[in-house]
């Protein structure tokens, strides 16, 4: 088997397996927020735990060029599918740009990917009230954001 279908399969296995986990997670919560906390503390857990599979997919991806990329692309496709389902909880929803999941999804891609290149540096889980606190704030409002700073996960 080729280095392309070797990373390919790879990539296959852990994707399917982490968004399984997600949505078993994501499914029973009653709200998008419940939702969004869910799945990312459950993100930030398997990164920790299963450090080399997070490596792989936050940064080894990045060095497999197109594949790598077009890998990516479609986790991250999903993931802000997910979150723009918030719309539906909003009063004004076309006030909130299109690019808002976008921006959130990169900023979680962008703490794992730091996570897995400095293990020395913050874990994951004592980021989650600031990343809460960002995207709520996004959606809903400062105040809002405010109240994800002091909820206990």
């Amino acid at each position: 088997m080729s280095a392309p279908d070797l990373f390919l399969e790879r990539w296959e296995r852990l994707e399917i397996a982490y968004l399984d986990r997600i949505a078993a997670v994501v499914a029973p919560q009653p709200s998008w927020r419940e939702k969004l906390r869910a799945g990312a503390t459950e993100t930030f857990r398997l990164v920790e735990r299963h450090q080399q599979d997070a490596h792989f997919l936050a940064v080894d991806s990045l060095a497999a060029g197109a594949a790598g990329r077009s890998c990516r692309q479609r986790l991250a496709a999903n993931l802000i599918q997910q979150l723009d389902s918030v719309r539906a909880e909003l009063a004004e929803p076309e006030l909130v740009p299109p690019a808002t999941s976008s921006w959130i999804v990169a900023m979680f891609f962008d703490r794992i990917y730091r996570r897995c290149i400095q293990p020395d540096g913050p874990d994951l889980p004592s980021q989650l009230p600031e990343l809460m606190f960002l995207a709520t704030s996004a959606y809903f409002g400062t105040e809002a954001g405010l109240r994800e700073l002091i909820t206990e996960a």
